[in-house]
């Protein structure tokens, strides 16, 4: 599991970036393998929240209602 950091700036939730003294649009975020890690860069921020980061190389499983609606639309394609 892997954790980032999100603050609310002017109404807007952003995750912290890799660099928080250059806040350019759409920066990388800062990622976190440890949860206490994330949990004392959140207490730097006022409104900081950790989130679980999904990473791009990680495929989740679908969700039973997910499995289900796919069969539903294979059984209505004939499949």
């Amino acid at each position: 599991m892997k954790y980032a950091v999100m603050i609310d700036v002017d109404g807007e939730w952003m995750y912290v970036p890799e660099n928080p003294k250059m806040f350019a649009n759409y920066p990388e975020p800062r990622i976190f393998d440890d949860l206490q890690d994330a949990m004392n860069e959140r207490d730097k921020w006022n409104t900081g929240i950790v989130v679980d980061y999904a990473t791009r190389d990680v495929i989740r499983s679908m969700t039973d209602e997910e499995r289900r609606r796919a069969m539903v639309r294979s059984l209505k394609n004939g499949q």
